[in-house]
């Protein structure tokens, strides 16, 4: 799974690369908000996956302190996922 969101994260490095200033700054008529542009987006976007990368750096970290601890719940001793 790391390889493949890596080469997701490489083809959107790549794609905003090409980016103008242009299309940075445009946004969608269909929109209500003129502010909703292409930056936007792209930050929020960004900060969701910085969020969701935190999140489950945690989860890895918290789910090798239960296996170095054992399992605490009887049923779940030995299961390994």
């Amino acid at each position: 799974m790391a390889e493949e969101l890596g080469r997701a994260a490489e083809a959107l490095a790549h794609r905003l690369a090409m980016l103008t200033t242009d299309d940075w700054n445009r946004d969608d008529p269909r929109l209500a908000d003129p502010r909703l542009t292409v930056d936007f987006f792209t930050r929020h976007l960004l900060h969701d996956i910085a969020h969701d990368l935190a999140g489950a750096v945690h989860d890895d970290s918290a789910h090798e302190a239960r296996e170095e601890r054992g399992a605490t719940h009887p049923r779940m001793r030995g299961f390994h996922g």
